[in-house]
């Protein structure tokens, strides 16, 4: 019993000596610290800052009133209200984003006069600023409080086991003593109490424990989104614009500040609208889509859409010696200065995606910051996608030396998240005809056309038409450009009634293989009208017209006998009564060297040369189609 005794004795000295009674640091729960579990994101900039700021460094109340948008970029015009009094005073644009075109700020004021314009750029803060240092010792005491949580809730659990061993001792060493010795009632009850009691106030201790880390950890979790936000602020510039005037006397005027921004661009849209009540007009309007990230939302600016290029310098058109034969070549370098838009270009790019989440969630909850950068990054890829493509649309525009502005119809709020937002640009009502179009080489779909004179005195620009009967959506096609009193087309709808057939009349076709190729094609087609009342189409097949000296097309036969154009294109103009059906024969022969299939074959097995954007498909060489009937046969 003594040896029972002594080991029980040298159990509660261990405990002892482990602190069963010790309890977890005190950490009150702050009513503000809970708060903060799902904070607001407030004006991190003046957060750090070391002082408030100088009233003389205080900008102008300003808004953003037009706005003309590029296929790469943005002109903005920000106007404020001001009293000029009669010396020479300096007014600041202030929190302007970091990337405006240096190069591009502009200044006006309807009184006075301009003296001086100077551009500063400036961190929005630095890691020595007091509230950043503030930050950052704020959340050093949170992890410090939530790591003595942690080390308590170790220490713990490391008593409960020792607690835990020493009962299964006990209970192993009663069961031995209760053979050989007598056991003292008193005694064993007083150490079976002190286990319990240990063991309900190390189970209190950590519960206490656990749920002030429950309190503790979304304060510490919104303390380290905060101090990321503010590390971000120090890899972030916003840009000054200081105007200096001049008034010969006191009186309000009206000061304009121009400047380009990247991160804007758009793309032209057409929905067209027929009604059957009237059959003979169409309504076609035209869309700007517009998409911005510039750092700026645009509230009910006026806003002007533009194809021309804002980088390309107009040149005189002029003309160099044509030489022929072998001569010296001579070649002309021009070299491309980095403008400044180029290095707006790339603070933009290294930028934008940190200004445009402080500024759209800077009153949203932390939650929504999560949010944002999804839809934000899936916005800001579509927007480079359309920037892609919009570029090399109004490219080509210009190659043909065509610009056009549009100005929409209607005041909208853009804001910079990346979210398309169409706005109306244009509608006329136009005169049109419906025609029956068949190209069975390609289609045995006759289609439905609407041909149209564009008499809306302005072009219409490449893009995608929405079409609509009676306010049913029928599908998407595509227009080209299209100038004003300029005719043109648009895909309408299949033509149902027509049934197209197209096939290789095998009997009449053949491929001799020599030193030169002979190949002899017959291509059948028919055409039937399904409908009870009489159909009128143009049909269209074609011959092969050979740009090369080595390949020869001959013995051409159609029936029945039509003329093609300079292209090789035969059109038919067919009238099909009811249940009519028709035929058309189209043979030829092309003889061409029996190498051409394998340099054919040569060149697709070349890789193609990498590009960033996903080539567009070419079409078919004559080689190509040569290869195709080929196998065909």
């Amino acid at each position: 019993m003594k040896q029972f005794i002594f080991t029980m004795s040298a159990g509660l000295a261990l405990l002892t000596t482990l602190g069963c009674t010790a309890t977890p640091p005190a950490v009150s729960p702050d009513p503000a610290a809970q708060s903060n579990a799902t904070p607001k994101v407030f004006s991190l900039a003046a957060q750090v800052s070391d002082k408030p700021e100088d009233p003389a460094e205080k900008g102008v109340q300003s808004r953003i009133t037009k706005v003309t948008i590029y296929s790469d970029r943005a002109l903005v015009v920000r106007e404020a209200v001001v009293a000029l009094p009669a010396e020479p005073s300096v007014f600041r644009f202030t929190k302007l984003p970091g990337w405006v075109d240096e190069g591009s700020v502009r200044a006006s004021t309807s009184s006075g006069k301009i003296v001086d314009v100077s551009v500063e750029r400036r961190f929005l803060a630095q890691s020595s600023d007091e509230g950043f240092r503030k930050a950052e010792l704020k959340h050093k005491e949170l992890l410090q409080k939530l790591q003595a949580i942690d080390d308590e809730l170790v220490i713990l659990n490391d008593q409960q086991t020792h607690v835990n061993s020493i009962k299964v001792f006990s209970a192993e060493k009663l069961s031995k003593d209760a053979v050989t010795h007598d056991i003292k009632v008193d005694t064993y009850g007083q150490v079976i109490n002190f286990v319990s009691g240990t063991l309900r106030k190390t189970a209190a201790a950590r519960r206490d424990a656990t749920l002030q880390r429950e309190v503790l950890l979304p304060e510490v979790e919104a303390s380290a989104r905060n101090l990321e936000e503010l590390r971000r602020l120090t890899k972030l510039e916003e840009t000054t614009v200081s105007v200096t005037v001049l008034a010969n006397s006191a009186s309000n005027a009206t000061l304009s500040l121009t400047y380009a921004t990247p991160g804007a661009t758009w793309e032209p849209t057409h929905e067209l609208r027929t009604a059957a009540t009237d059959p003979d007009n169409v309504e076609l309007t035209s869309f700007g889509v517009v998409t911005q990230t510039t750092g700026e939302d645009w509230n009910n600016a006026e806003l002007t859409f533009s194809t021309q290029s804002a980088s390309d310098s107009e040149k005189i058109p002029e003309l160099e010696m044509l030489a022929l034969g072998k001569t010296v070549e001579t070649s002309r370098t021009v070299t491309r200065q980095v403008t400044s838009f180029s290095s707006a270009q790339k603070k933009y790019e290294e930028q934008n995606r940190s200004w445009n989440r402080i500024n759209q969630v800077r009153s949203q909850a932390m939650s929504e910051m999560e949010r944002f950068e999804q839809s934000y990054t899936s916005n800001l890829a579509s927007f480079e996608r359309t920037q892609s493509k919009t570029v090399e649309i109004f490219q080509s525009l210009s190659a043909r030396g065509t610009t056009a502005h549009f100005a929409a119809k209607e005041p909208a709020i853009v804001r910079s998240d990346g979210r398309p937002i169409r706005l109306r640009i244009g509608g006329t009502k136009l005169k049109a005809e419906k025609k029956i179009v068949a190209v069975p080489e390609e289609s045995l779909n006759a289609a439905v056309t609407l041909q149209m004179v564009n008499k809306s005195q302005q072009p219409l620009l490449p893009g995608s038409v929405a079409r609509y009967r009676d306010g049913a959506f029928l599908g998407m096609t595509d227009v080209d450009f299209v100038a004003a009193d300029e005719d043109f087309s648009v895909f309408f709808s299949v033509a149902d009634q027509i049934k197209l057939t197209r096939e290789l009349d095998r009997k009449q076709s053949s491929l001799v293989r020599d030193t030169r190729n002979r190949m002899v094609l017959s291509f059948v087609t028919t055409v039937k009208n399904l409908s009870d009342r009489e159909t009128t189409l143009v049909l269209a097949e074609r011959v092969p017209v050979s740009e090369n000296t080595d390949i020869k097309v001959s013995n051409v036969k159609i029936s029945p006998s039509e003329k093609p154009d300079v292209k090789g294109i035969y059109r038919f103009n067919l009238t099909l009564k009811p249940r009519e059906e028709r035929t058309i024969r189209v043979s030829y022969q092309v003889d061409y060297p029996s190498t051409l299939i394998l340099d054919v074959r040569r060149k697709k097995m070349v890789p193609p040369s990498p590009s960033p954007s996903a080539p567009r498909p070419r079409p078919m060489d004559f080689e190509d189609k040569i290869l195709q009937m080929e196998k065909n046969l």
